[in-house]
């Protein structure tokens, strides 16, 4: 698999491969005392809401619920849990049944992209660049939030150019288009989330998993209409 690919694909991979072993080496170093229950709550919250995924029109990524999870062990867990969280959300992600199954060089872009998207947002939330301000915990949700999605459709969008052609801008913002509401209901759910001082009981994981499954449906009802149309227009165009 990786012989066919293009030598700047393969540098860009192992450029990803090696910050991700950074960012594993740097949660290892300061590693913290977990709270348990917590931590595998949040994991099978990542698992559940990776599974509540849409294919990007005219694209062969994908688009997963699983933000508000790998935002709240950010803001609530440290480092190294956070990225178990984000390694088990690309776990769950990457999962096909069938044919179409996700090649193993996939997984590892796929997997190293979350971690160091799940790193940068965690940098980004604890870096303490506000300050005491009275809204330093929105602002800095906010650039977590920005860290993570420019580090996680960055990279997407270079293979998808490197490997498939075209240009990784363009392919970018069509990124944005489709998945930049989603990033702001992941992140606008992840501050409601946030302001209990911690995510510890079913209900509220049950009541967040209610929403996410509410937002996929939507996506998912609307990305299907979407496609139906562009086939009308394309066969009533063949037809002229």
């Amino acid at each position: 698999m990786t012989n066919t690919l293009p030598m700047k694909a393969k540098v860009l991979i192992g450029m990803v491969a090696v910050a991700s072993l950074c960012a594993l080496s740097f949660g290892v170093v300061r590693w913290q005392t977990q709270a348990w229950p917590q931590l595998l709550l949040l994991l099978a919250a990542a698992a559940l809401s990776s599974r509540f995924k849409v294919k990007l029109p005219g694209m062969t990524s994908s688009m997963s619920g699983n933000l508000p999870v790998i935002l709240l062990a950010v803001t609530q867990l440290g480092l190294f849990a956070s990225l178990l969280v984000a390694v088990t959300a690309a776990i769950a992600q990457s999962y096909t049944s069938g044919g179409n199954k996700t090649k193993p060089i996939q997984f590892v872009f796929n997997a190293c992209t979350l971690l160091n998207a799940a790193g940068l947002a965690y940098l980004a939330y604890h870096s303490q660049i506000l300050g005491a301000h009275a809204a330093a915990h929105t602002m800095s949700l906010v650039l977590a939030a920005t860290a993570y999605f420019l580090a996680n459709t960055a990279p997407v969008a270079s293979i998808i150019g490197l490997t498939e052609g075209g240009n990784p801008f363009a392919l970018w913002h069509q990124v944005f288009l489709w998945s930049f509401p989603n990033y702001v209901i992941g992140a606008g759910l992840t501050a409601i989330a946030s302001t209990f001082s911690t995510i510890s009981g079913l209900t509220t994981l049950a009541a967040l998993m209610a929403v996410l499954f509410a937002v996929y449906q939507s996506y998912k009802l609307y990305l299907g209409r979407t496609e139906q149309t562009q086939s009308q227009a394309m066969a009533k165009a063949a037809g002229r």
